[in-house]
């Protein structure tokens, strides 16, 4: 039988704090719960981070107490390659305003896909745990791993996943920095 450990998960819905057991099999890998409060239900990935409280080595690299992001767009016949590192706590994902020479973009991360909405998708990052995905309104949707994202779910991301808006694809590159306690918010 695997050793489990218990951690906290913060609802973001009523901020009830909730018991979940992991194992070390759960290690960078998401998982789901649901609020007993407000029946919310709540996806997370579980840190390598914690791979300490089973005394693995999670070969995190580094010694600061964050996490960064990069995605990637996957270049195709109708996609260049393009990266942003995300470093501030909320991105917004659409399609680039064309406006003229006073133009002042109104998404962080912006594309020429005439498939994807003006403003079509959020992260947000979810203090030293994490990033979370959401669905802001587009016309066509957001998928994660070809699995579309319901109208008001919010998903944490993991490192390798696919984001597919309008015809973009992105990779998702995530790069913890330190060691981390046992409480996650999702």
């Amino acid at each position: 039988m695997s050793k489990k450990v218990k951690i906290s998960v913060t609802c973001p819905q009523c901020s009830s704090k909730l018991p979940v057991a992991i194992t070390e099999d759960d290690l960078g890998k998401k998982k789901s719960c649901m609020c007993p409060n407000c029946q919310k239900k709540l996806t997370f990935l579980v840190s390598m981070k914690l791979a300490s409280k089973f005394g693995s080595d999670p070969t995190l690299g580094g010694n600061e107490n964050d996490i960064s992001l990069l995605i990637e767009t996957v270049p195709d016949a109708m996609t260049t390659y393009q990266s942003f590192e995300l470093t501030s706590e909320y991105y917004t994902i659409g399609r680039k305003n064309s406006g003229g020479p006073e133009h002042r973009p109104d998404v962080e991360v912006a594309t020429t896909d005439k498939k994807m909405s003006r403003k079509h998708a959020a992260i947000r990052k979810k203090g030293k745990t994490g990033f979370t995905l959401k669905d802001i309104g587009s016309k066509n949707g957001v998928f994660v791993n070809d699995t579309k994202l319901d109208a008001d779910e919010e998903i944490y991301l993991a490192d390798g996943d696919t984001i597919r808006l309008g015809d973009t694809q992105f990779r998702v590159n995530i790069a913890e920095r330190s060691e981390g306690d046992n409480e996650l918010t999702c």
